[in-house]
């Protein structure tokens, strides 16, 4: 393969080939039961080359935030998830799972302009599950068999594998065969 293919093929970013058709569907983002609790920890995940924050918020509901505040840019997982959103510890800027700014304690007239990027998520099968792409071309959740079973007969796990998406396909592939 030539390395200009090779490089259309792999990279996921936004803006990407790849990223861009990637975006069009629900991608895995973590397990439900790494967010188990509402208003507890929040954690960092980087998917399709985007530095993303997911947390569960006081209503239980699953949020995956821009990781970084528009104010300076101060990383949000150092912040503290309370009370229906991700307060920033520099500012104390605060944002809902949908990426509005609720509150800025100096400037509330500025909340309308500091919202940060945020992704739709569901829970579906023990996993969370984001879209990513263009919000009039949402698609309809996930349909895989084992997403619709009970929990108790369902088992999530996951690895960590330094590769391309498109080289670990083809390991699985290599495995089943």
């Amino acid at each position: 393969m030539q390395k200009e293919m090779a490089e259309i093929l792999v990279r996921t970013g936004p803006g990407t080939p790849m990223g861009n058709l990637m975006r069009r569907y629900w991608v895995p983002i973590l397990g439900c039961d790494e967010i188990a609790e509402p208003d507890g920890p929040q954690q960092r995940v980087k998917v399709l080359g985007e530095k993303l924050l997911a947390f569960r918020d006081t209503e239980g509901k699953v949020g995956l935030i821009d990781e970084f505040c528009a104010h300076r840019g101060a990383s949000l997982y150092f912040g503290r998830n309370e009370e229906g959103g991700i307060r920033c510890a520099y500012h104390g800027l605060k944002y809902a799972r949908d990426g509005t700014c609720l509150e800025v304690p100096s400037a509330p007239q500025v909340c309308k302009q500091m919202g940060i990027k945020a992704y739709p998520c569901i829970e579906r099968g023990g996993i969370v599950w984001a879209y990513m792409g263009p919000k009039d071309k949402q698609p309809a959740p996930p349909e895989v068999e084992w997403c619709g079973l009970p929990d108790s007969h369902v088992f999530v796990s996951k690895r960590f594998q330094e590769s391309s998406y498109l080289q670990a396909a083809r390991e699985r592939v290599v495995i089943f065969e």
